[in-house]
């Protein structure tokens, strides 16, 4: 749903990236769904590393940064879910708010 209403892949676009925390290891081929939409790009955190990628004709290729959030590296993902473990609303304070940046 969006605003209300379900969505209609054939009107509205997909969204600019999908964030995934996969630590059950599903059966499902996200990556291919995600593709078949048109997203971008995609992170996935597997509870122990992040990975970035990049749709690139029609398949995701894994990348070193984000295009959409090029500022934003790696290292600070790490250590925004480490505060997240202990305060959510607090990381997102300390991680964000207060350097500036946005996500």
């Amino acid at each position: 749903m969006v605003k209300g209403r379900n969505v209609d892949f054939a009107i509205d676009p997909p969204p600019d990236l999908v964030v995934e925390v996969d630590i059950t290891h599903t059966d499902i081929r996200k990556n291919q769904f995600y593709a078949s939409l048109g997203v971008p790009e995609f992170w996935r955190f597997n509870g122990k590393v992040w990975r970035i990628y990049q749709l690139q004709a029609g398949v995701y290729v894994e990348v070193g940064s984000s295009p959409t959030f090029p500022t934003v590296e790696k290292a600070q993902l790490y250590s925004f879910l480490e505060a997240a473990k202990e305060d959510e609303i607090e990381a997102v304070a300390r991680n964000y708010v207060r350097r500036g940046s946005r996500l």
